[in-house]
């Protein structure tokens, strides 16, 4: 019995201690909420959300922190970036992994965050500690880290406006804990460094200077700072900084970077001795194979210019390596730079076009080396080759690069101008030729087809050298040779570029690019030819063995038996030989036959040359702007084509050019030739004009003011007078900036005065002439109307009503439901400013909006987009989520004393969305605002409306009922993994 009793205690006991332990969890974990705060609370929500939620988003994060470190591709031609994320291509690297971190540093937030008070002891006297801790917006001591890791991920993300919102609602939250907005400022400034705003940027660490920082404090600002003073190009300035950043910097290849930085720096200071330690510290730390081959270029172009031979000795010792087959543009690249600061040109453009040849990638290296060459060859004037190079460059220059743009434009120039260049060096050359004795003659001949061969025979070594297969189709024929006068040098063959541009390791038929652009070149120089063989000879059906041309030496060619003797007619196999061998540039017959030797050959290659020098002369003076190059291109068609037909479009362009050159003597003498000897031209009445003068200086002006003239005399219904300043402009300005409105408005004058037909005429003539003009769009939906039988609108046109203006469809039909506004309070809502498009610099209103939104709304993602539409421009900030959003949103706006200046003048619209795809299409601006007064503006709106809180986030306020969190920490517990969690 006394055994059953004991079994029966213990069971007892047995149920009584795990409902026990069940009861004692439960009662924990209610005095663990957030609604409490205690040294309890407190340690238990800090030390789960740093063991639990935040430690998986911290793992994401380091997870694409190395992603990207190993993902990122530097360009070594410029100072490296500080920040990987500056990069476009390196930001999208890593990108879930840091979504992840975001996504866990909220999930923190949410369920950890304790903004409730303690309990205190109102009598008992408190400490300046105890002042400083009471303060506090935030109690959970970790959620500092959450906060901190959700904006540096969104940095890394280079969600540079999303982070820089975060660190302001950090900086707002933490206001009491310097240790922690020490260090959001200057990531704060960082941000703005990052997104070009050097003034905001400064402005934070000018600041900085008088706040107490902490140690981690200091090195974030010294970071940001020596970031801030390489973008501003104060690099002496950064040097002290970015050494601290290098200190502090974990990672060896980041520390790498950063001393490479380091050494770029001294370089621009012009400090070889220290550049050359900073980039032997790279070397020393064993990084990468491509970072450590481009501290050992750069060392050699720190080293002392005396030494430039041994510097050069040394990067060709490089290029003969096999590790170094890949990098060879940049070696070549660095041999150029070398010559180049030893003023040595020739030298340096060959270093450039052999790294070019030599290039195995289409990367940003070969980019940068013709860039070089390109505007090596501009600065030469040498705009044939410059065209060539641009137009490489142009096709792999990353769209970003801040000289993108423009090496697009002197592309775009040079395509324009270098036929007409060729075409003046190729006649100048072709009649030297000529007018050289016959020995000469082939003497000069044989020179260059020596050239192309030695050229050809390189380019088959660097084809061999790359894997290529190569074949005589490939080769580009040379050129009529060239000899030395007055305009040209002496021209040899380009050397083709198909080779090179082939990725290594890609056979050139796997690329259907490379093959298109070789069956085009092919069928460009040969024709269309049949895959057979002697295919060079295109009548192989005289031939009757069909011998192979290839074999016959250029001795054979000389002696006359080969064609009968002089004065037999040849035979068919005989011609058909020597017209194949005249496409072939290794033989002299393909020369000979391009060299005016007659009257009529030089009839028309003086034609060509004349019109090459005109147009080309035309294109410099308009396009380039090169005006000395224009004066001695125009002077030159002067003088040995003085019997031109065009001379008075010469003489004006003389007249143009000196006036731009301000030389009003010659100005004014081609202006006399003109009027004298061409009195009836079309240019000579121009510049005949008695007003001519006053048109030239200030003709913009007066135009404008002969319009607003115009269109007062039409809204006064003075229809004389408006035709009176319309015949003065098409006299005067007949190519006008204001031509377009003048017809249009002149046009309606016609209508109001009866003239119907007139009227449509001038209508159709703006359509067709001026398809891009504002106003061309209403003249269209006129003259489409009328054609169509519907009336013309019975209200006057008026241009300045920009307000009342709509564009409702016409003849719909009478069936349709028409469109209504809406009244929905709480609908997605807009904030709207609109404006005559020009009427003030948008660039600032849209920097001043965005400051404001980011100083003010830390969290809150508002969307600004910029519109125009028939000469009115809004813009548009979205992201409200009722009437009385946007309503609080106006209200601070204009509250704020800067921003009511800055605003002054342009009209503000409250819209929800909806009715925002109806305005100014079915609705005006003025009857939306007859429908706002009516409908919204009575309604009252809280005053103390809050809407800077995030409205992707929730923030769990305390006094809520505490059984929301209990759930919540039971699905994050099923939701992480079992080893992550740590129960208290």
């Amino acid at each position: 019995m006394k055994g059953l009793k004991d079994i029966v205690e213990h069971r007892k006991k047995g149920a009584f201690i795990p409902a026990f332990w069940i009861m004692f969890c439960m009662v924990l974990m209610v005095s663990c909420s957030t609604k409490k705060n205690t040294a309890g609370t407190r340690f238990y929500h800090s030390t789960t959300a740093h063991f639990n939620t935040l430690y998986n988003g911290q793992q994401a994060f380091l997870e694409g922190l190395d992603a990207q470190i190993r993902g990122h591709k530097d360009d070594y031609t410029r100072l490296l970036p500080m920040y990987l994320s500056t990069n476009k291509s390196t930001a999208n690297i890593g990108k879930s992994n840091y979504e992840t971190a975001i996504t866990k540093s909220e999930k923190a937030i949410k369920v950890h965050s304790i903004k409730k008070r303690p309990n205190i002891n109102g009598n008992k006297r408190r400490t300046p500690k105890q002042k400083a801790f009471l303060a506090q917006k935030e109690f959970n001591p970790y959620l500092r880290h959450a906060w901190l890791m959700m904006a540096e991920a969104q940095f890394n993300r280079g969600e540079f406006i999303e982070a820089a919102s975060t660190l302001n609602y950090i900086l707002r939250l933490y206001s009491t804990q310097p240790e922690v907005t020490s260090v959001a400022k200057a990531r704060l400034a960082r941000c703005y460094v990052a997104m070009e705003w050097p003034y905001d940027a400064e402005d934070i660490l000018n600041k900085m200077k008088r706040d107490s920082m902490s140690r981690k404090g200091v090195l974030e600002r010294d970071n940001t700072m020596a970031a801030y003073l390489i973008q501003t190009h104060q690099y002496k300035e950064a040097i002290p900084y970015l050494q601290s950043a290098v200190r502090s910097t974990h990672g060896k290849l980041q520390k790498a970077r950063m001393n490479f930085l380091l050494g770029q720096l001294y370089q621009q200071t012009d400090d070889g001795q220290q550049a050359y330690k900073a980039l032997s510290r790279v070397i020393r730390s064993n990084p990468p194979y491509e970072l450590a081959f481009n501290a050992r270029i750069l060392q050699t172009e720190v080293l002392p210019r005396d030494k430039y031979k041994q510097m050069i000795a040394k990067l060709r010792r490089m290029a003969k390596s096999d590790k170094n087959k890949d990098y060879l543009d940049k070696v070549y690249y660095a041999i150029g730079n070398i010559y180049l600061s030893v003023q040595d040109t020739a030298h340096c453009i060959g270093a450039y076009e052999r790294g070019v040849l030599e290039a195995t990638q289409s990367g940003i290296a070969k980019a940068v080396l013709l860039l070089r060459l390109s505007q090596l060859y501009w600065d030469m004037e040498n705009y044939i080759e410059a065209a060539r190079t641009y137009k490489q460059c142009v096709s792999i220059l990353d769209k970003e690069h801040e000289e993108f743009k423009e090496s697009e434009r002197r592309s775009k120039i040079l395509t324009d101008l270098e036929p007409h260049l060729s075409a003046i060096k190729l006649q100048d050359s072709l009649q030297e030729l000529a007018r050289m004795d016959e020995q000469d003659r082939l003497v000069a001949i044989d020179r260059v087809i020596e050239l192309l061969k030695k050229k050809e025979k390189e380019e088959e070594k660097l084809a061999a050298k790359k894997g290529l297969s190569r074949t005589g189709a490939n080769a580009r024929p040379g050129a009529a040779p060239q000899t030395q006068n007055r305009t040209s040098a002496p021209q040899t063959p380009a050397a083709s570029s198909a080779a090179s541009s082939t990725p290594k390791g890609d056979w050139y038929f796997y690329n259907p690019r490379t093959v298109s652009q070789g069956v085009q070149e092919f069928q460009r120089r040969w024709g269309q030819r049949h895959n057979e063989d002697n295919w060079r000879i295109s009548r192989k059906a005289s031939l009757p063995n069909a011998g192979d041309v290839a074999d016959i030496s250029q001795d054979e060619l000389d002696n006359d038996s080969l064609y009968g003797e002089v004065g037999e007619e040849l035979s068919e196999e005989e011609q058909a030989i020597k017209d194949s061998l005249a496409n072939d540039p290794h033989h002299r017959e393909y020369y000979l036959k391009q060299i005016p030797l007659t009257e009529d050959m030089l009839e028309a290659s003086n034609q060509a040359l004349s019109n090459g020098l005109y147009n080309a002369g035309v294109l410099e003076q308009e396009q380039l702007e090169n005006f000395p190059l224009a004066e001695r291109t125009m002077l030159r068609l002067l003088n040995d084509f003085p019997e031109r037909e065009d001379l008075d479009n010469i003489y004006y362009h003389l007249f143009l050019l000196y006036g731009r050159l301000g030389d009003d003597e010659k100005a004014e003498n081609y202006r006399s030739l003109l009027l004298e000897q061409y009195p009836e031209s079309r240019l000579a009445v121009l510049l005949g004009n008695p007003n001519y003068d006053m048109i030239a200086r200030e003709g913009k002006h007066v135009e404008d003011s002969i319009y607003q003239v115009a269109y007062a005399a039409y809204q006064a219904s003075d229809y004389a007078e408006v035709g009176r300043n319309y015949e003065y402009c098409t006299e005067n300005f007949p190519e006008g900036q204001n031509r377009a409105r003048l017809m249009f408005v002149h046009a309606m004058s016609l209508l109001y005065s009866g003239e119907r037909d007139s009227f449509l005429v001038v209508l159709q003539e703006v359509v067709q002439k001026y398809p891009k003009e504002e106003v061309t769009q209403l003249a269209s939906f006129i003259v489409k109307g009328v054609q169509d039988g519907r009336p013309l609108m019975e209200d006057k046109y008026d241009a300045s009503n920009i307000w009342g203006r709509r564009n409702r469809r016409s003849g719909q039909d009478s069936t349709e439901v028409a469109p209504e506004l809406k009244e929905d309070r709480y609908g997605d809502f807009a904030f709207v400013l609109a404006y005559p498009t020009g009427s003030l610099n948008e660039d600032q209103l849209l920097y001043e909006m965005a400051r404001y939104n980011f100083t003010n709304y830390m969290v809150r993602n508002f969307e600004m987009e910029m519109t125009e539409d028939q000469g009115l421009s809004m813009m548009t900030v979205k992201g409200f989520q009722s009437y009385d959003e946007v309503h609080a949103y106006a209200q601070n706006l204009y509250l704020d004393e800067h921003m009511s200046t800055v605003l002054k003048g342009i009209r503000t619209l409250l819209i929800s969305e909806e009715n925002l795809k109806l305005l100014g299409k079915e609705f005006s601006f003025d009857e939306y605002k007859e429908f706002y007064d009516e409908k919204f503006a009575p309604l009252d709106v809280p005053e103390d409306l809050q809407i800077d809180e995030p409205t992707n986030m929730e923030i769990l306020d305390p006094d809520d009922a505490d059984a929301q969190t209990e759930e919540t920490e039971e699905a994050e517990t099923e939701e992480d993994d079992d080893d992550d969690f740590f129960p208290f």
